[in-house]
């Protein structure tokens, strides 16, 4: 983990937040059916949270690893006459952000995992706060 984030990001807040809150819902006995909809929804984003904070520290490492190198005209004529170590460090950098890649798709997945998800219990709730 980087540094300058010590503490969980705002969407981790928000996801233990909404962890907390569903505990009020499981009395009541209308919602019974969708509580699994429910915690599913929040364990995915709090996943997602999660890989992002991992991407992030991938990218903020990729960064770093970039920043160490000289790609000037002179620099990379003198590594290619020597240990030809640029172009590994480039390889090494391409992977991390592909990884950073990978884990934002696996989100993406988790979040598009609760679409459906969120309909059916924003339904359920409907007709229970509508209901005569």
């Amino acid at each position: 983990m980087t540094a300058d984030r010590a503490t969980p990001s705002p969407l981790l807040e928000a996801v233990q937040a909404s962890w907390g809150m569903a505990v009020a819902l499981l009395d009541v006995d209308a919602l019974a059916d969708v509580m699994g909809e429910r915690h599913r929804i929040i364990s995915n984003d709090r996943l997602a949270a999660h890989l992002q904070a991992v991407t992030a520290d991938l990218l903020a490492r990729a960064a770093l690893m970039l920043d160490r190198l000289d790609l000037t005209p002179a620099a990379l004529r003198a590594d290619l006459a020597a240990g030809r170590v640029t172009p590994r460090r480039l390889y090494a950098a391409a992977e991390v952000i592909s990884r950073a890649a990978d884990l934002c798709c696996d989100s993406a997945g988790l979040v598009h995992d609760n679409e459906r998800r969120w309909r059916v219990f924003r339904d359920r709730v409907d007709e229970v706060v509508h209901r005569p």
